[in-house]
């Protein structure tokens, strides 16, 4: 590579002026010219004509690497030497006059970042102009001139994330190698002379991207799409938005302002994917359309390089048959040096324009009959007087549902077939409700049911009571409702066990939530009104938790027992009364007792919240003298019994060994 002769004021200066270009050739359409120069169209491998006329005839002549159009691959930094033999115009300040490398990360940056930062401008080549030199395009004695570049063994950029060779997390989100970009000595941009790098470090192809979408539905219905969750491979064949300008051809987007989903680089385009359909097992595809999917581009905003990021639908072909499993396939077009990830990429995906390839990410789908569930609304509340019109809503169905009523009919009110429900003024304060079946055309169908509630409607119903302590009964109060209607209670089971109501009664087993509504009837003015599921929490309250099942050794002449007790409830405070009772193999005097009985004690133990404590209860009466264990027979067990001042008992084991 050549260097400029230059003072370092010019060297300066030349550096960051050729930054500003190379960053604009970096982001131009022409940044890999014929490398992407064919068509896009699945359906036609005809290729488009070449955007330039090639100014220059590229080789590399020392180090690692191949030549293919644009695309200079198996580059090694520091020892590969790319020489480029380009045209002298008409025009000295038009001719090839310096050579330098980029990132790609220059092409999908927001316009917060600096393009500059993402060049390395401290290895810029020069051109030197060859009389005898034949080698150039123009062939012509006079008309060439040439640079030897040496690709920088250490890419140096002002961006940390700038990194030529790529990494490979950024290979798998799409940057696929640098480039060179060649400019005049006004600095301009050489069209048409600017080349893609591909590393021989870049030998692991990127990780294969992924799909998540429903596995069942009806012909002629929409899926959603996504990555699968915890993916690690994305869509990364067509990642570059001005790739794909140069492909369509179109104008390249400008830097957006921001990476977020409302900016960024935009979607793949429609053409540049494709989806096709297979009965499970058979080779013959079922086209498929792609219109719904987005696939975005890559972004850059400085710190985080944006993934392609999968979403929107799939058109499930009205032709698939009920009850037979498919196989469908999502392509993308691929623009990369890199080998599709799926060897059977042109059957699964249909034939790639000539030199391409596709990607791919498969699912299994059974065409099959959907249940139609109705959503909301499921009732209505008018005044006496006054005419229902309320519109029914479902989901899971194909098209137009038709609705049938089913109950018995109820006078002044009715649905219509397109389940348009109706009242009349005539009737009185009361209850009712309508029910029925829905089917659409491709045979789904589903069973709704439509209430109407005729008078005045409740103030708001509220559950106030939301805390209780197990064992003891929780006496459930609500507030707002209106008139004389009966309030009664609906239970489920939360992180508790065992919630249960009795009239007014709420009791759980267990600490934890029950979610309880709260429904007040309507009488002769009012209608009925229920609250929201309300969350009631139980805790231990204010006892003292259960004594956990434990092993405490005893001495032989040991005339105690250790036993700790916990309270965890944050509103715990009380005072309990303990009980032990002792049964077990002992000996007394020096007769050997086969079972007996002794009362350790009543002691009164205080905790308070989330404390423990650890009580010494000390054996009483007239066995004191005789409690000790017998070291040749088995252990025995102390049953403790601890009733709160609440009145709840807590029962514990402690296995005493000698």
């Amino acid at each position: 590579m050549r260097i400029a002769n230059r003072n370092s004021r010019d060297t300066r200066s030349i550096r960051s002026r050729f930054t500003s270009l190379l960053v604009v050739a970096s982001a131009s359409v022409a940044l890999i010219g014929g490398f992407v120069a064919s068509s896009i169209s699945p359906a036609s491998a005809s290729s488009l004509p070449r955007i330039v006329t090639a100014p220059c005839n590229v080789s590399v002549t020392a180090g690692t690497g191949a030549v293919a159009g644009t695309l200079i691959y198996g580059v090694t930094p520091g020892t590969t030497k790319i020489t480029l033999d380009c045209n002298i115009s008409g025009t000295p300040a038009l001719n090839p006059a310096f050579v330098a490398e980029a990132s790609l990360l220059a092409a999908v940056v927001t316009t917060t970042v600096n393009q500059q930062t993402e060049a390395d401008t401290n290895a810029i080549g020069s051109f030197t102009a060859s009389p005898a030199d034949t080698n150039c395009p123009a062939a012509t004695a006079g008309q060439c001139t040439i640079s030897v570049f040496t690709v920088p063994a250490t890419f140096v950029a002002t961006d940390s994330q700038a990194a030529c060779a790529p990494t490979q997390t950024q290979i798998n989100e799409g940057l696929f190698g640098c480039d060179i970009a060649v400019a005049s000595s006004a600095l301009s941009p050489i069209s048409g002379a600017q080349y893609l790098l591909n590393f021989a470090t870049q030998a692991t192809p990127p990780n294969a991207p992924t799909i998540a979408t429903s596995a069942s539905g009806v012909p002629g219905s929409t899926i959603k799409v996504s990555d699968a969750t915890g993916n690690t491979g994305y869509w990364w064949a067509d990642a570059i938005q001005e790739i794909q300008a140069l492909a369509i051809p179109a104008v390249p987007q400008a830097p957006p302002t921001t990476c977020a989903s409302t900016g960024g680089y935009g979607d793949v385009p429609t053409p540049f994917l494709a989806v096709n359909w297979f009965v499970s097992g058979t080779t013959i595809p079922i086209a498929g359309s792609a219109a719904g999917v987005t696939i975005s581009n890559d972004c850059y905003d400085g710190t985080t390089l944006h993934a392609p990021v999968l979403g929107g639908t799939i058109s499930v072909p009205g032709s698939l048959k009920l009850g037979t499993a498919y196989k469908a396939y999502l392509c993308e077009l691929n623009f990369t040096p890199y080998p599709s990830n799926d060897a059977n990429a042109t059957g699964d995906c249909g034939p790639a324009p000539a030199g391409k390839t596709w990607i791919d990410a498969s699912f299994n789908f059974n065409a099959a009959l959907g249940p139609i569930t109705q959503a909301a609304p499921t009732s209505a509340v008018v005044a006496p007087g006054t005419a229902a019109s309320t519109q029914l809503v479902v989901t899971g169905n194909n098209g137009t549902t038709n609705f049938v009523e089913s109950s018995a009919p109820v006078t002044g009110v009715s649905i219509s077939p397109t389940g348009l429900v109706t009242s009349t003024t005539t009737l009185a304060v009361g209850t009712y409700t309508i029910s029925g079946t829905d089917s659409d055309v491709s045979g789904d169908s589903g069973t709704w049911t439509f209430t109407l509630y005729v008078g005045t409607a409740q103030t708001a119903l509220s559950l106030t009571s939301v805390t209780g302590s197990v064992g003891t009964p929780l006496t459930l109060v609500t507030s707002g409702g209106s008139g004389t209607g009966a309030v009664s209670y609906t239970v489920a089971n939360g992180t508790a066990t065992g919630c249960a109501v009795s009239g007014s009664s709420l009791s759980a087993s267990t600490v934890g939530t029950c979610s309880v509504t709260a429904t007040k009837a309507g009488d002769t003015t009012y209608v009925p009104a229920s609250s929201a599921a309300t969350t009631v929490t139980f805790s231990v309250g204010n006892g003292i938790a259960q004594v956990a099942t434990k092993r405490a050794a005893i001495a032989a002449n040991q005339k105690g027992l250790l036993i700790h007790f916990t309270c965890a409830a944050a509103s715990c405070r009380d005072t309990a009364t303990v009980t032990a009772v002792v049964t077990g193999r002992m000996k007394a005097n020096s007769r050997a007792i086969t079972r007996a009985t002794i009362l350790i004690g009543r002691v009164a133990v205080t905790l308070d919240a989330n404390s423990s404590k650890n009580l010494t209860i000390t054996i009483a009466g007239a066995a004191r003298a005789f409690f000790v264990l017998n070291p040749n027979r088995a252990p025995f067990t102390a049953t403790v019994t601890v009733t709160g001042g609440s009145s709840r008992a807590y029962i514990g084991h402690v296995t005493i060994v000698k």
